[in-house]
């Protein structure tokens, strides 16, 4: 989960108005949350770190305020009319932290280390002593939420977010939706807001958080109205397996999306393409890589398809081979007893039979020695023994039926 948090710090990093206050009804990561957390980026120069500093919301900066960085490296500025202070020419592998006091509130990033190819951007959020005010809903707006529902329209808002991660035998898919009712009574949409679990993904389950309006059922979650006035926050997961280095994606949308947004994990060479991704690129977060995208507003019916190229994969040939040749001996088993019995009788059958055991148990000799002295692929070793056990079993059996008859 962890890795998930700082994909969602990507994200909400690079997409414009993100900094949009959650209503009470959502429990999106705020600004607090990102505090302090060091992002390296390519998009400055390594021996670059910059420092911005706000108050509650990142629309509330700080400027002309004094900042530290502390550590290996020691330095002093000022944030500058957007919020940031800047150190430049600092020296890669030393390790610093940021440090400032707002309204006597002291705030500190985590401790990091400067990477020898990027920069690092830095977050520091103070208490807004007046933010909480200005979030409380007057009392008319309190009876109308209380009232009755009306049939209307809801949205999936811009805090909505797609994540996904590299997991054990497939990519776990975290689906974070904000759904918005922008009137303020309670709406009732004419359409049930069902999100279907994409073709072939497996283990679908709702997240720690989740209105209690969504319920997982089968393979489908199922959000059930009326939906109250602001937003209602849904967040699912599941797995999708693959076997080979490729993958492909597809969700398809209950509701209008008001921006796509979408952080993958990237190892090594992968690649993910979309139609609906306009925007795409990739940034690095605590040693993990992130192929970041965006997209234009999607109307509801509409599928989002993510396709994965260059996943990191076992070898499928071993399994192939062994396949190929476990059912080649068994033909030929087949063909020659039946052509045994015809042609030569039991007793040149049964010559057939040990002829046979005694090769496979030679070459099961051969392997075993080779994979004791370290001289075999272990993934051919594990499919051809395989292999030839199935193959003496089958011998085996067939000497049995010999005897039998």
């Amino acid at each position: 989960m962890r890795r998930l948090f700082v994909a969602l710090v990507i994200v909400a990093s690079v997409v414009p108005g993100s900094h949009a206050q959650m209503p009470s009804g959502g429990q999106m990561p705020d600004p607090r949350q990102m505090s302090g957390v060091p992002l390296p980026t390519g998009e400055i120069p390594a021996g670059t770190v910059t420092v911005r500093v706000v108050r509650g919301s990142l629309t509330n900066i700080v400027t002309g305020h004094p900042v530290e960085l502390v550590g290996q490296v020691q330095a002093a500025g000022k944030t500058n009319d957007q919020g940031r202070a800047e150190f430049s020419g600092l020296k890669p592998g030393s390790t610093v932290k940021a440090v400032t006091t707002v309204d006597g509130e002291r705030l500190e990033s985590q401790e990091f280390t400067l990477p020898p190819n990027a920069g690092v951007r830095i977050m520091l959020v103070a208490t807004d002593p007046g933010a909480e005010p200005r979030t409380q809903p007057s009392q008319n707006d309190q009876q109308l939420a209380a009232g009755p529902a009306t049939t209307g329209i809801v949205v999936l808002g811009e805090q909505s977010r797609f994540v996904i991660e590299l997991g054990d035998g497939g990519l776990n898919v975290f689906n974070i939706f904000e759904i918005q009712n922008t009137a303020r009574t309670p709406v009732q949409p004419a359409v049930p807001i069902v999100f279907p679990l994409p073709a072939g993904g497996e283990r679908l389950a709702l997240l720690e958080g989740s209105s209690p309006l969504a319920v997982a059922a089968g393979d489908r979650v199922n959000v059930n109205g009326p939906f109250p006035p602001g937003a209602s926050l849904v967040q699912f997961a599941y797995t999708m397996p693959y076997s080979g280095g490729s993958t492909s994606i597809t969700q398809r949308l209950p509701a209008g999306l008001a921006r796509l947004s979408l952080a993958a994990q990237k190892v090594g060479a992968m690649t993910m393409t979309s139609p609906q991704v306009a925007q795409q690129r990739d940034m690095t977060a605590e040693g993990q890589t992130y192929m970041v995208g965006q997209g234009p507003p999607l109307a509801a019916g509409r599928d989002i398809t993510f396709a994965f190229t260059g996943l990191p994969h076992a070898p499928v040939w071993p399994r192939n081979v062994a396949l190929a040749l476990a059912i080649f001996v068994l033909l030929l088993g087949a063909f020659a007893a039946v052509q045994g019995r015809k042609a030569r009788g039991v007793a040149v059958q049964r010559q057939r039979l040990e002829a046979e055991r005694e090769r496979l148990f030679a070459e099961l000799t051969t392997l075993e020695a080779a994979h004791r002295a370290g001289t075999s692929d272990p993934a051919f070793y594990a499919a051809r023994r395989r292999e030839l056990v199935v193959g003496l079993e089958r011998i085996y059996a067939a000497l049995d039926e010999e005897v039998a008859a």
